[in-house]
Protein backbone atom coordinates (compact mmCIF):
# COMPACT_ATOMS: atom_id res chain seq x y z
CA UNK A 1 0.00 0.00 0.00
CA UNK A 2 2.96 2.33 0.99
CA UNK A 3 4.79 1.72 -2.43
CA UNK A 4 1.40 2.61 -4.65
CA UNK A 5 1.09 5.84 -2.25
CA UNK A 6 4.59 6.56 -2.95
CA UNK A 7 3.95 5.88 -6.75
CA UNK A 8 1.23 7.89 -7.25
CA UNK A 9 2.76 10.85 -5.49
CA UNK A 10 5.32 10.43 -8.12
CA UNK A 11 3.15 10.54 -10.92
CA UNK A 12 0.84 13.49 -9.58
CA UNK A 13 4.24 15.54 -8.95
CA UNK A 14 3.19 18.45 -11.48
CA UNK A 15 0.47 18.90 -10.47
CA UNK A 16 1.03 18.85 -6.23
CA UNK A 17 4.75 19.93 -6.03
CA UNK A 18 5.75 23.36 -5.66
CA UNK A 19 7.88 24.43 -8.70
CA UNK A 20 9.99 27.56 -8.37
CA UNK A 21 13.87 28.59 -9.22
CA UNK A 22 16.92 27.37 -8.01
CA UNK A 23 17.67 31.15 -6.13
CA UNK A 24 14.22 30.91 -4.45
CA UNK A 25 15.16 27.59 -3.19
CA UNK A 26 18.35 29.00 -1.89
CA UNK A 27 16.45 31.87 -0.63
CA UNK A 28 14.16 29.52 1.39
CA UNK A 29 17.10 28.36 2.91
CA UNK A 30 18.68 30.91 3.98
CA UNK A 31 15.76 32.69 6.14
CA UNK A 32 15.41 29.22 8.06
CA UNK A 33 19.21 28.63 8.50
CA UNK A 34 20.52 28.76 11.98
CA UNK A 35 23.70 29.79 11.16
CA UNK A 36 23.05 32.42 9.01
CA UNK A 37 20.18 33.47 11.95
CA UNK A 38 23.40 33.50 14.32
CA UNK A 39 25.73 35.79 12.65
CA UNK A 40 23.01 38.45 11.57
CA UNK A 41 22.48 38.50 15.27
CA UNK A 42 26.02 39.19 15.70
CA UNK A 43 26.14 41.93 12.90
CA UNK A 44 23.51 43.45 15.07
CA UNK A 45 25.34 43.22 18.39
CA UNK A 46 28.64 44.45 16.51
CA UNK A 47 26.76 47.37 15.09
CA UNK A 48 25.23 48.13 18.51
CA UNK A 49 29.29 47.76 20.36
CA UNK A 50 30.38 50.04 17.53
CA UNK A 51 28.53 52.76 18.85
CA UNK A 52 28.88 52.12 22.18
CA UNK A 53 32.79 52.11 21.75
CA UNK A 54 32.45 55.66 19.77
CA UNK A 55 29.87 57.49 21.90
CA UNK A 56 31.35 60.15 24.36
CA UNK A 57 32.21 59.16 27.74
CA UNK A 58 30.06 60.55 30.29
CA UNK A 59 30.50 63.66 32.83
CA UNK A 60 32.33 63.21 35.98
CA UNK A 61 31.23 65.07 39.34
CA UNK A 62 34.20 64.88 41.33
CA UNK A 63 33.24 66.54 45.08
CA UNK A 64 34.96 66.48 49.03
CA UNK A 65 35.19 68.03 51.93
CA UNK A 66 37.63 67.95 54.75
CA UNK A 67 37.88 69.91 57.92
CA UNK A 68 40.72 72.66 58.17
CA UNK A 69 42.56 73.02 61.48
CA UNK A 70 44.93 75.60 62.39
CA UNK A 71 48.78 75.13 64.11
CA UNK A 72 46.70 75.66 67.51
CA UNK A 73 44.64 72.89 67.26
CA UNK A 74 41.61 75.32 66.87
CA UNK A 75 39.30 74.43 63.92
CA UNK A 76 39.19 77.16 61.31
CA UNK A 77 36.38 75.61 59.32
CA UNK A 78 35.62 73.80 56.46
CA UNK A 79 36.91 73.13 52.81
CA UNK A 80 34.61 72.46 49.72
CA UNK A 81 35.97 71.30 46.55
CA UNK A 82 33.68 70.26 43.22
CA UNK A 83 35.10 69.40 39.77
CA UNK A 84 34.00 68.42 36.29
CA UNK A 85 35.80 65.78 34.52
CA UNK A 86 35.56 64.78 31.05
CA UNK A 87 37.75 62.02 29.18
CA UNK A 88 38.29 63.08 25.71
CA UNK A 89 39.32 59.59 23.67
CA UNK A 90 42.09 60.50 21.51
CA UNK A 91 41.03 61.07 17.54
CA UNK A 92 43.60 58.27 15.84
CA UNK A 93 41.69 56.00 18.54
CA UNK A 94 38.33 56.65 17.50
CA UNK A 95 39.62 55.73 13.98
CA UNK A 96 41.28 52.92 15.08
CA UNK A 97 38.14 51.42 17.01
CA UNK A 98 36.04 52.45 14.14
CA UNK A 99 37.95 50.46 11.58
CA UNK A 100 38.23 47.73 13.84
CA UNK A 101 34.54 47.07 13.91
CA UNK A 102 33.92 47.53 10.41
CA UNK A 103 36.64 44.84 9.70
CA UNK A 104 35.11 42.60 12.08
CA UNK A 105 31.46 43.35 10.18
CA UNK A 106 33.29 42.46 7.24
CA UNK A 107 34.52 38.88 8.55
CA UNK A 108 30.94 38.50 9.33
CA UNK A 109 29.17 39.26 6.15
CA UNK A 110 31.92 36.91 4.57
CA UNK A 111 30.65 33.96 6.94
CA UNK A 112 26.93 34.77 6.07
CA UNK A 113 28.38 34.39 2.48
CA UNK A 114 30.02 31.20 3.30
CA UNK A 115 27.01 29.88 4.81
CA UNK A 116 24.97 30.87 1.96
CA UNK A 117 27.35 28.78 -0.68
CA UNK A 118 27.81 25.68 1.58
CA UNK A 119 24.07 25.68 1.19
CA UNK A 120 24.18 26.27 -2.63
CA UNK A 121 25.97 23.61 -2.72
CA UNK A 122 24.03 20.69 -0.61
CA UNK A 123 20.73 21.83 -2.05
CA UNK A 124 22.65 21.40 -5.73
CA UNK A 125 23.66 18.30 -4.56
CA UNK A 126 20.08 17.43 -3.04
CA UNK A 127 17.97 18.57 -6.06
CA UNK A 128 20.52 16.05 -9.17
CA UNK A 129 20.27 13.13 -6.50
CA UNK A 130 16.39 13.34 -6.99
CA UNK A 131 16.54 14.30 -10.93
CA UNK A 132 18.94 10.79 -10.35
CA UNK A 133 16.21 8.50 -8.50
CA UNK A 134 13.00 10.24 -10.65
CA UNK A 135 15.12 8.79 -13.50
CA UNK A 136 16.11 5.40 -11.82
CA UNK A 137 12.39 5.09 -10.65
CA UNK A 138 10.86 5.33 -14.41
CA UNK A 139 13.41 2.80 -15.21
CA UNK A 140 12.45 0.37 -12.61
CA UNK A 141 8.90 1.33 -13.38
CA UNK A 142 9.63 0.07 -17.23
CA UNK A 143 11.06 -2.93 -15.59
CA UNK A 144 7.98 -4.03 -13.31
CA UNK A 145 5.41 -3.38 -15.95
CA UNK A 146 7.60 -5.63 -18.54
CA UNK A 147 7.43 -8.07 -15.34
CA UNK A 148 3.83 -7.98 -14.66
CA UNK A 149 3.43 -8.65 -18.73
CA UNK A 150 5.91 -11.45 -18.92
CA UNK A 151 4.22 -13.16 -15.71
CA UNK A 152 0.84 -13.08 -16.97
CA UNK A 153 1.92 -14.33 -20.30
CA UNK A 154 3.57 -17.29 -18.48
CA UNK A 155 -0.02 -18.02 -16.50
CA UNK A 156 -1.73 -18.40 -20.04
CA UNK A 157 1.31 -20.50 -21.14
CA UNK A 158 1.25 -22.41 -18.46
CA UNK A 159 -2.93 -22.97 -18.47
CA UNK A 160 -2.00 -24.27 -22.09
CA UNK A 161 0.40 -26.75 -20.87
CA UNK A 162 3.17 -25.16 -22.93
CA UNK A 163 5.62 -24.48 -20.31
CA UNK A 164 5.80 -25.60 -16.49
CA UNK A 165 5.58 -24.72 -13.10
CA UNK A 166 9.44 -23.53 -12.24
CA UNK A 167 9.44 -21.25 -15.40
CA UNK A 168 6.25 -19.35 -14.04
CA UNK A 169 7.68 -19.02 -10.88
CA UNK A 170 11.17 -17.98 -11.62
CA UNK A 171 9.14 -15.03 -13.94
CA UNK A 172 7.29 -14.29 -10.32
CA UNK A 173 10.29 -14.16 -8.40
CA UNK A 174 12.06 -11.76 -11.69
CA UNK A 175 8.34 -9.81 -10.87
CA UNK A 176 8.61 -9.24 -7.17
CA UNK A 177 12.75 -8.49 -7.05
CA UNK A 178 11.29 -5.42 -9.59
CA UNK A 179 8.83 -4.66 -7.63
CA UNK A 180 11.18 -4.12 -4.53
CA UNK A 181 13.95 -2.39 -6.36
CA UNK A 182 10.74 -0.10 -7.39
CA UNK A 183 9.81 0.48 -3.67
CA UNK A 184 13.54 1.24 -2.71
CA UNK A 185 13.74 3.33 -5.96
CA UNK A 186 10.95 5.28 -4.63
CA UNK A 187 12.34 5.08 -0.98
CA UNK A 188 15.60 6.77 -2.15
CA UNK A 189 13.58 9.59 -3.72
CA UNK A 190 11.46 10.72 -0.83
CA UNK A 191 14.32 10.96 1.02
CA UNK A 192 16.49 13.14 -1.12
CA UNK A 193 13.53 15.43 -1.35
CA UNK A 194 13.15 14.97 2.56
CA UNK A 195 16.70 16.95 2.47
CA UNK A 196 15.56 19.68 0.42
CA UNK A 197 12.11 20.03 2.23
CA UNK A 198 14.53 20.03 6.09
CA UNK A 199 16.33 22.65 4.52
CA UNK A 200 13.75 25.35 2.91
CA UNK A 201 11.40 24.18 5.98
CA UNK A 202 9.04 23.51 3.13
CA UNK A 203 6.42 20.38 3.19
CA UNK A 204 5.00 20.36 -0.82
CA UNK A 205 7.22 18.83 -3.05
CA UNK A 206 10.30 20.52 -4.45
CA UNK A 207 10.92 21.34 -7.96
CA UNK A 208 13.70 23.14 -9.12
CA UNK A 209 12.72 25.02 -12.63
CA UNK A 210 16.25 25.91 -14.29
CA UNK A 211 19.11 23.35 -12.37
CA UNK A 212 19.63 20.40 -14.37
CA UNK A 213 22.50 17.98 -14.71
CA UNK A 214 25.48 19.11 -16.76
CA UNK A 215 28.87 17.99 -16.64
CA UNK A 216 31.53 20.61 -15.65
CA UNK A 217 34.82 21.85 -17.91
CA UNK A 218 38.07 22.59 -17.13
CA UNK A 219 37.99 26.33 -18.32
CA UNK A 220 40.07 29.28 -17.76
CA UNK A 221 38.07 30.58 -15.05
CA UNK A 222 39.37 27.62 -12.95
CA UNK A 223 42.32 29.63 -11.18
CA UNK A 224 39.73 32.30 -10.26
CA UNK A 225 37.56 29.67 -8.41
CA UNK A 226 40.36 28.56 -6.81
CA UNK A 227 41.42 32.04 -5.17
CA UNK A 228 38.12 33.09 -4.78
CA UNK A 229 37.63 30.05 -2.42
CA UNK A 230 35.48 30.11 0.89
CA UNK A 231 38.47 28.81 3.02
CA UNK A 232 40.41 31.50 1.64
CA UNK A 233 38.43 34.32 1.87
CA UNK A 234 37.80 33.48 5.41
CA UNK A 235 41.71 33.84 6.09
CA UNK A 236 41.91 36.90 4.58
CA UNK A 237 39.24 38.03 6.84
CA UNK A 238 41.00 37.00 9.32
CA UNK A 239 44.27 39.03 8.37
CA UNK A 240 42.35 42.02 7.97
CA UNK A 241 40.88 41.96 11.79
CA UNK A 242 44.04 40.99 13.01
CA UNK A 243 45.23 44.12 11.04
CA UNK A 244 42.61 46.22 12.62
CA UNK A 245 43.29 45.07 16.10
CA UNK A 246 46.81 45.80 15.72
CA UNK A 247 45.91 49.26 15.21
CA UNK A 248 44.27 49.71 18.14
CA UNK A 249 46.55 48.04 20.65
CA UNK A 250 48.84 50.37 20.14
CA UNK A 251 46.76 53.18 22.24
CA UNK A 252 45.91 50.59 24.91
CA UNK A 253 46.86 52.59 29.15
CA UNK A 254 46.96 55.72 26.70
CA UNK A 255 43.21 55.88 25.66
CA UNK A 256 41.82 59.54 27.25
CA UNK A 257 43.00 62.81 27.96
CA UNK A 258 41.46 63.81 30.89
CA UNK A 259 39.67 67.52 31.52
CA UNK A 260 38.59 69.14 34.87
CA UNK A 261 37.17 72.02 35.57
CA UNK A 262 35.91 72.94 39.39
CA UNK A 263 36.18 75.55 42.57
CA UNK A 264 37.27 75.27 46.28
CA UNK A 265 35.98 77.03 48.67
CA UNK A 266 38.32 77.49 51.63
CA UNK A 267 37.41 79.78 54.54
CA UNK A 268 40.21 82.24 53.97
CA UNK A 269 40.17 82.16 49.94
CA UNK A 270 38.18 80.66 47.39
CA UNK A 271 39.50 79.24 43.86
CA UNK A 272 38.43 77.93 40.42
CA UNK A 273 40.24 74.93 39.49
CA UNK A 274 41.73 73.62 36.31
CA UNK A 275 42.95 69.80 35.77
CA UNK A 276 44.67 67.83 32.49
CA UNK A 277 46.06 64.07 33.03
CA UNK A 278 47.68 62.66 30.46
CA UNK A 279 48.24 59.18 30.44
CA UNK A 280 52.15 58.60 29.49
CA UNK A 281 52.79 54.85 27.53
CA UNK A 282 55.69 53.02 29.10
CA UNK A 283 57.86 50.07 28.24
CA UNK A 284 57.11 48.00 25.77
CA UNK A 285 53.97 46.45 26.51
CA UNK A 286 51.68 47.31 23.63
CA UNK A 287 54.70 46.31 21.48
CA UNK A 288 54.76 42.66 22.85
CA UNK A 289 50.80 42.36 22.28
CA UNK A 290 51.29 43.63 19.09
CA UNK A 291 53.95 41.15 18.27
CA UNK A 292 51.64 38.23 19.49
CA UNK A 293 49.45 39.65 16.91
CA UNK A 294 51.53 39.93 14.12
CA UNK A 295 52.76 35.96 15.41
CA UNK A 296 49.25 35.20 14.43
CA UNK A 297 49.09 37.49 11.26
CA UNK A 298 51.87 35.71 9.85
CA UNK A 299 50.67 31.94 10.61
CA UNK A 300 47.93 32.77 8.95
CA UNK A 301 49.44 34.31 5.77
CA UNK A 302 51.37 30.91 5.60
CA UNK A 303 48.50 29.11 6.03
CA UNK A 304 46.62 30.91 3.58
CA UNK A 305 49.55 30.25 0.86
CA UNK A 306 49.66 26.76 1.89
CA UNK A 307 45.80 26.28 1.86
CA UNK A 308 45.89 27.77 -2.09
CA UNK A 309 48.55 25.47 -3.13
CA UNK A 310 46.67 22.45 -1.52
CA UNK A 311 43.55 23.66 -3.25
CA UNK A 312 45.22 24.28 -6.54
CA UNK A 313 46.22 20.71 -6.72
CA UNK A 314 43.26 18.83 -5.32
CA UNK A 315 40.80 20.81 -7.68
CA UNK A 316 43.15 19.83 -10.64
CA UNK A 317 42.66 16.63 -9.75
CA UNK A 318 39.48 16.14 -8.96
CA UNK A 319 38.53 17.55 -12.46
CA UNK A 320 40.83 14.87 -14.14
CA UNK A 321 38.55 12.50 -11.92
CA UNK A 322 35.31 14.17 -13.25
CA UNK A 323 36.88 13.96 -16.91
CA UNK A 324 37.47 10.38 -16.34
CA UNK A 325 33.51 9.87 -14.69
CA UNK A 326 32.06 11.38 -17.75
CA UNK A 327 34.02 9.57 -20.06
CA UNK A 328 32.64 6.17 -18.35
CA UNK A 329 29.33 7.58 -18.60
CA UNK A 330 29.54 8.09 -22.74
CA UNK A 331 30.89 4.87 -23.01
CA UNK A 332 27.82 3.65 -20.90
CA UNK A 333 25.28 5.30 -23.03
CA UNK A 334 26.91 3.50 -26.40
CA UNK A 335 26.12 0.54 -24.34
CA UNK A 336 22.99 1.22 -23.77
CA UNK A 337 22.67 1.83 -27.50
CA UNK A 338 23.77 -1.49 -28.12
CA UNK A 339 21.17 -3.38 -25.69
CA UNK A 340 18.45 -1.24 -27.28
CA UNK A 341 19.79 -2.61 -30.56
CA UNK A 342 19.74 -6.40 -29.07
CA UNK A 343 16.29 -5.80 -27.48
CA UNK A 344 14.82 -4.90 -30.76
CA UNK A 345 16.59 -8.01 -32.73
CA UNK A 346 14.96 -10.25 -29.81
CA UNK A 347 11.67 -8.52 -29.71
CA UNK A 348 11.04 -9.12 -33.47
CA UNK A 349 12.78 -12.86 -33.34
CA UNK A 350 10.30 -13.61 -30.00
CA UNK A 351 7.13 -11.77 -32.39
CA UNK A 352 8.40 -14.32 -35.29
CA UNK A 353 8.87 -17.06 -32.57
CA UNK A 354 12.53 -17.66 -33.12
CA UNK A 355 13.87 -16.45 -30.02
CA UNK A 356 11.82 -17.77 -26.71
CA UNK A 357 10.17 -16.06 -24.30
CA UNK A 358 13.16 -16.26 -21.64
CA UNK A 359 15.55 -15.11 -24.18
CA UNK A 360 13.61 -11.94 -24.90
CA UNK A 361 13.21 -11.29 -21.43
CA UNK A 362 16.55 -11.74 -20.86
CA UNK A 363 17.40 -9.38 -23.31
CA UNK A 364 15.13 -6.68 -21.87
CA UNK A 365 16.82 -6.63 -18.64
CA UNK A 366 19.72 -6.19 -19.95
CA UNK A 367 18.78 -2.94 -21.58
CA UNK A 368 17.28 -1.84 -17.97
CA UNK A 369 20.40 -2.94 -15.94
CA UNK A 370 22.42 -1.37 -18.89
CA UNK A 371 20.07 2.11 -18.35
CA UNK A 372 20.39 1.94 -14.58
CA UNK A 373 24.24 1.54 -14.57
CA UNK A 374 23.94 4.69 -16.45
CA UNK A 375 21.98 6.30 -14.13
CA UNK A 376 24.46 5.08 -11.20
CA UNK A 377 27.15 6.80 -12.76
CA UNK A 378 25.74 9.34 -13.37
CA UNK A 379 25.26 9.42 -9.52
CA UNK A 380 28.47 9.28 -8.89
CA UNK A 381 29.84 11.92 -11.13
CA UNK A 382 27.34 14.44 -8.92
CA UNK A 383 28.99 12.96 -5.77
CA UNK A 384 32.04 13.60 -7.14
CA UNK A 385 31.25 17.46 -8.18
CA UNK A 386 29.27 17.74 -5.32
CA UNK A 387 32.98 16.98 -3.16
CA UNK A 388 34.74 19.33 -5.37
CA UNK A 389 32.27 22.14 -4.92
CA UNK A 390 32.64 21.63 -1.03
CA UNK A 391 36.47 21.93 -1.30
CA UNK A 392 35.83 25.23 -3.31
CA UNK A 393 32.78 26.43 -0.91
CA UNK A 394 30.86 27.39 -4.20
CA UNK A 395 28.92 25.40 -6.63
CA UNK A 396 30.95 25.53 -9.93
CA UNK A 397 29.72 28.19 -12.65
Amino acid sequence: MRSFSLLTALLLTPLLSYGMSFDALCDHAYQVSGEIIQINGAIASNGYEKSSTLANEPLLLEGGASGIQGKDSTPSGLRYTAMVNYHLKKPALQEAHAYQYDEMSKALHQEIQLQQHVIQVTLKHAWLICLVEREKINILREKVTSAKEATAIAQKKLNAGRISQMELLRLQGDERYAQQELSLGEMEYEHAQHGLKEMAMMDEEIVVDDLNFAFITNDTKTQERIANAEVLQTLNAQIATLNAQMKSVRYEGNEFVSLGAGATSEPTQNSIDFRLSMPLAWGDKNEKKIAALMAQRSALLHRCEVTHQKLTMIIHTLLEHLEMKEKRFNDSILTQKIQKNLMEMARKGYEAGVVNQFEYLATKNSYYDARLHTVELKRDYIDEMNGMEKKLGRIWE
